[in-house]
């Protein structure tokens, strides 16, 4: 069936980049939710272009990186492993006895359980508990630092930090304010910062890091971030970060196999004093440039914004930002 050897076990999963899984829905998330761990399948290789298989599996095609030697034609020996968190397939080598074959860990098992808890497209939300800043500030670089700092040290990425940490890249202080350093009385206390899965589900969480690791693995499927709280007290604000679909199709999934930063968006709510409420949306693309559209949400505050569009645009060109385009709309709020 292969040309060439392969090992006798082989992981491979669906493959959807940033803009067909968010256009697919339910479909592409779900496909598989009704298989069972375990539970034996035949795979028909359709077609191969650029290190993708296209392959038929359980009445639906979707896209898999398989391992060298498997050609178009052949039958796959697949057993469904779980969600973790997209569907993962281990793959037969021809002649692999089915009653030898490899049982997940316990560490998968319980990874492939919790994501099976994520509500189907809910982005991992932080609501800390306490305020970023003690005081208002008008100063740029410190509201800059403050939003850094609550993304970066969220927890969601506390094992990249560590791999820094050993390089010498990061500080031992850093990585004590995440949470997986604080003791679990601590976490227990503020468990609602993590807030991204719904009571009925975190209520079945008896340690607050679940829920935690549980948004990790949402960041590792699907890039984006919601951050509820105060800037200061009596500020709110709330602010939406995710990897920006591609203009161009197939874009997203070649920069992501070539390892290249692909496009940003931010969407920043808030409510000021003079202006009302607005959102401020941001997307910077690969090339470092910005796009910026400001809706206020009140009529009368778009021409104030646009009475100081060139002052803006200046103090970002001071900054050393490349700003693409600059808008101010009016955008009525949602009913």
């Amino acid at each position: 069936m292969y040309p060439q050897p392969l090992p006798r076990v082989f992981a491979v999963q669906p493959v959807l980049d940033v803009l067909q899984r968010d256009q697919a829905g339910p479909r592409a998330s779900f496909a598989f939710q009704h298989l069972a761990q375990g539970q034996k399948l035949a795979g028909q290789v359709l077609s191969q272009d650029k290190g993708l298989s296209l392959v038929a599996v359980a009445g639906q095609t979707v896209a898999m990186r398989l391992p060298p030697g498997v050609v178009t034609g052949d039958t796959l020996k697949l057993s469904f492993a779980g969600h973790m968190p997209q569907p993962v397939f281990l793959l037969e080598a021809p002649g692999a006895d089915g009653a030898d074959a490899p049982q997940l860990s316990q560490t998968a098992r319980m990874l492939s359980e919790i994501m099976q808890r994520v509500p189907e497209r809910t982005p991992p939300t932080l609501a800390p508990p306490a305020p970023l800043l003690d005081r208002p500030t008008v100063l740029p670089p410190e509201l800059a630092l403050a939003l850094r700092t609550a993304l970066v040290r969220s927890g969601l990425f506390y094992e990249s930090h560590l791999a820094n940490w050993v390089a010498g890249q990061d500080t031992l202080e850093g990585l004590l304010q995440e949470p997986q350093n604080r003791s679990p009385a601590h976490e227990a206390g503020h468990a609602k910062a993590y807030a991204g899965a719904p009571e009925s589900a975190a209520a079945k969480t008896a340690n607050p890091l679940h829920t935690l690791m549980t948004q990790q693995l949402q960041v590792l499927e699907s890039p984006q971030f919601v951050w509820k709280g105060e800037l200061w007290p009596g500020q709110p604000l709330q602010w939406t970060l995710s990897r920006a679909e591609d203009e161009t199709p197939g874009n997203a999934a070649e920069a992501s196999a070539s390892g290249e930063d692909g496009s940003w968006e931010s969407s920043i709510r808030i409510t000021l004093p003079q202006l009302g409420a607005l959102i401020l949306h941001i997307r910077l693309d690969a090339q470092q440039n910005f796009s910026i559209r400001v809706a206020p949400e009140t009529a009368g505050s778009a021409p104030l914004l646009q009475a100081q569009q060139a002052h803006v645009l200046q103090r970002l060109a001071d900054a050393g930002c490349t700003v693409h385009s600059f808008q101010v709309a009016h955008e009525p709020a949602a009913a």
